[in-house]
């Protein structure tokens, strides 16, 4: 069967992925300029570890498996905001760099995931998924939440572009003008918190990683215009996400990795694409 006369197998999962994939790489462009770049990815094992937590939850609290206080989504949606609001209003150690405390934060859920995980045999292959991003198939309403959750940051990142931008690039300036930086982060931190979680549970970590960082890295080497760059970025993610699930098909490889390395493949181009611009100017 081809690609497209199979459509009835990958829609929803293609559509749920490219939705996440222009999520991620939007708010990927201010991970990069507050030099937080690993944050995607400990914010990634961090909705992993509320996901495979809420699993064991139901037995820890002596209630039956399905209540809704203990669904993956909510529990990972819950862990995973906590987890960005801290990590992103956490000032610069002095000792440490932000980063360091990140790639903690990463090593310590990727390591509780672990252990926890190892707890419920029953449940590996949601395991495995989030480990290692197997986006093959996608429920409609996984795909409805991808949907709403990727219009709703898109729509709210246009409307704050500017203000965003002013108080990543240049914090003092915008709170000695009034601008409420505070609440600003706050928002911020949210929707990177929130994207993170409902593309983990859709697609896996590993191409959650590549598409908050890789667009995000090749809109900023090819424009300087910001939102040509939000833009691209958008553009590479959607499209990243589209053809490494054909790949996938195509080759019957992995999907998650796949992302991955399609992502991966627009940025040289971008890079050298920037610098070309650069020279002509």
């Amino acid at each position: 069967m081809s690609f497209w006369g199979s459509s009835f197998l990958w829609l929803e999962a293609v559509i749920a992925a490219c939705a996440v994939g222009a999520a991620c790489a939007v708010v990927g462009v201010y991970m990069i300029l507050r030099r937080v770049v690993f944050l995607p990815a400990a914010l990634s094992q961090v909705s992993g570890l509320g996901v495979v937590f809420a699993f064991l939850l139901p037995t820890l609290l002596g209630l039956e498996q399905g209540t809704p206080w203990t669904s993956p989504e909510l529990v990972a949606g819950v862990v995973t905001l906590a987890a960005s609001l801290l990590l992103g209003w956490m000032p610069e150690p002095r000792r440490l760099s932000r980063d360091a405390v990140i790639g903690v934060a990463y090593v310590l859920a990727s390591a509780l995931m672990l252990i926890i995980g190892d707890r419920i045999p029953q449940d590996s292959h949601d395991i495995n998924d989030i480990l290692f991003g197997n986006a093959v198939a996608v429920e409609t309403g996984q795909m409805v939440v991808a949907l709403v959750v990727a219009g709703v940051v898109l729509s709210l990142h246009g409307w704050l572009m500017r203000p965003f931008l002013l108080v990543s690039f240049d914090s003092p300036t915008a709170k000695a003008h009034g601008v409420p930086v505070r609440v600003l982060d706050t928002v911020l931190f949210l929707t990177v918190g929130l994207t993170i979680s409902v593309a983990t549970k859709t697609i896996g970590a590993m191409p959650v990683f590549a598409f908050a960082v890789l667009p995000a890295a090749a809109g900023l080497s090819a424009f300087s215009d910001m939102r040509k760059v939000f833009l691209f970025a958008a553009g590479i993610g959607a499209a990243s996400a589209f053809l490494g699930y054909w790949i996938s098909f195509v080759g019957s490889v992995p999907t998650g990795p796949c992302m991955a390395v399609v992502t991966a493949l627009f940025l040289l181009p971008a890079v050298i694409a920037g610098r070309l611009w650069q020279g002509k100017r």
